[in-house]
């Protein structure tokens, strides 16, 4: 469902007013995502609140789940929820209004000189380490469902199976013939790419990339964490595409992580695998279609198989 940015706006503003109990002085759009909307909100003596406008139902109490878990392991802030509104009360969305950091977007801070972007490289990756350490003794699976399973080759290839049933349902249109080939490839060999069996499961934060961290703009220190989704309990392996997303190649995140963990043999082939179906979740979810990374991480695995 999409809504003008006015309508927005005026619905955000009434919303925050009444569940806060708080004049809006001002309010602006200042990011939007594959899942929703973020607005600023000032109101009076200046407090700063942050509201998350959700495309779709469904979404919101997971994710306050997610920062809850985030808030517990995390080494940076995680936003406090100060309260959420459901589109069956509002008439309108699901809106969540949440602590505001004071910093940026982390993919958008400018460090050139190199000692300095690898201090902030090992802060990344520090608050990445942090949340793997943590693990599940029932193993593998959404700890907001509690869907647990011993194997982590048998979850994850039933989440695979689910959206592999979904594009066959659906049939995108963008969705390209080759994409579709690399497809079904890469679902029937799944156990050749999981060959090695992962023994335990980590927290993951799902979205571990630049642009879900914020940092202060002067010193370039790591300072908050936003946009847990898809955490979970996991091969750790699955979040560390993501970190060559926004511009993290610039400050050497995987390679980082690289140096600290012993990694599976076949990493790479793994990691262009999971980088695929993530692509393939946006699609089904948002219709986000991109078949130039669908035949690039496809057709790695399948050249490396």
């Amino acid at each position: 469902m999409l809504f003008d940015v006015v309508f927005r706006k005026s619905n955000v503003i009434s919303i925050f007013e009444r569940t806060l109990n708080k004049k809006c002085v001002s309010v602006k759009q200042i990011n939007q995502g594959f899942y929703g909307w973020v607005f600023l909100i000032e109101s009076e003596k200046n407090a700063k609140v942050i509201a998350k406008v959700y495309k779709q139902t469904g979404y919101i109490d997971t994710e306050i789940s997610q920062l809850a878990m985030m808030r517990r392991h995390a080494l940076v802030k995680v936003p406090e929820i100060y309260c959420a509104d459901y589109k069956k009360d509002n008439g309108c969305f699901d809106i969540m209004f949440m602590e505001y950091i004071n910093g940026i977007n982390a993919g958008a801070i400018k460090i050139t000189e190199q000692k300095e972007k690898m201090a902030f490289s090992n802060q990344v990756v520090e608050n990445l380490l942090a949340i793997h350490a943590v693990s599940n003794p029932d193993g593998f699976g959404s700890y907001v469902n509690r869907d647990y399973s011993l194997s982590w080759e048998n979850w994850y290839k039933a989440h695979i199976t689910d959206l592999y049933n979904k594009i066959h349902s659906k049939k995108p249109f963008l969705f390209s013939k080759k994409s579709a080939n690399l497809m079904e490839f890469l679902y029937e060999n799944y156990d050749k790419v999981f060959c090695e069996s992962v023994s335990e499961s980590h927290l993951i934060h799902g979205d571990y990339n630049l642009w879900n961290l914020i940092a202060d703009p002067n010193s370039h220190q790591l300072i908050g964490m936003i946009d847990p989704f898809g955490s979970c309990f996991a091969d750790r392996e699955l979040d560390l595409f993501q970190l060559t997303n926004a511009n993290g190649d610039e400050y050497g995140l995987l390679d980082n992580y690289k140096s600290c963990v012993q990694l599976s043999d076949n990493f790479e082939v793994k990691n262009a695998f999971y980088f695929f179906w993530d692509d393939i979740k946006h699609m089904i979810n948002m219709g986000y279609c991109d078949n130039k990374r669908f035949q690039k991480y496809g057709g790695f695995v399948k050249n490396n198989l």
